[in-house]
């Protein structure tokens, strides 16, 4: 019981257990939807319908977006950035995925805004989902640190890849 003694006479160390618990929660409500994202996209493989891959790759990248929003409110309101961590965790965990999410025949239908560049110059594409991954790793460990400014540059250059890909694999959304 000595310890229990001893961690409770540090507030701070309750309040950020209470604060990681918080994380932790957040961090399973998005793992289980964007696990929910790909088991449907693996349970229909290559076999689903083209519609269906493209709407399952669409619900991720949009909610990649909005886990960018999210961050963006943050760094403009001068928030914490460390509960983020959990968010950028995502965007490379959905990274890893990517080339997945665009098997041969997904390629028209259903809204997609994927150029064929994809699937002609896939090395090139792969690569530009692996330089995602590299930099939500970095934006996610920024995160952790709590530290603002590092954290922001990263979640710029996080962007300009992103914005890397779009320009060569994307068709312009107007």
């Amino acid at each position: 019981m000595p310890q229990l003694s001893v961690i409770a006479s540090r507030p701070s160390v309750l309040s950020y257990a209470g604060q990681r618990n918080g994380e932790m929660r957040e961090m399973a409500r998005h793992t289980m939807w964007l696990a929910g994202v790909i088991m449907g996209s693996m349970v229909f493989g290559i076999a689903a319908a083209p519609e269906q891959i493209i709407a399952d790759r669409r619900a991720g990248f949009k909610h990649m977006g909005e886990n960018f929003k999210a961050m963006k409110e943050a760094i403009d309101s001068g928030g914490d950035v460390a509960p983020l961590a959990v968010r950028a965790a995502e965007i490379a965990d959905w990274a890893k995925r990517i080339p997945t999410m665009f098997p041969p025949g997904s390629d028209s239908g259903g809204g997609t805004h994927a150029k064929p560049d994809i699937w002609t110059d896939r090395a090139g594409f792969d690569q530009h989902a692996s330089e995602l991954q590299q930099a939500a790793a970095k934006l996610e460990q920024a995160a952790a640190s709590g530290n603002k400014d590092a954290f922001a540059a990263q979640w710029r250059a996080t962007g300009q890849v992103c914005g890397g890909c779009h320009k060569t694999y994307r068709y312009r959304i107007s």
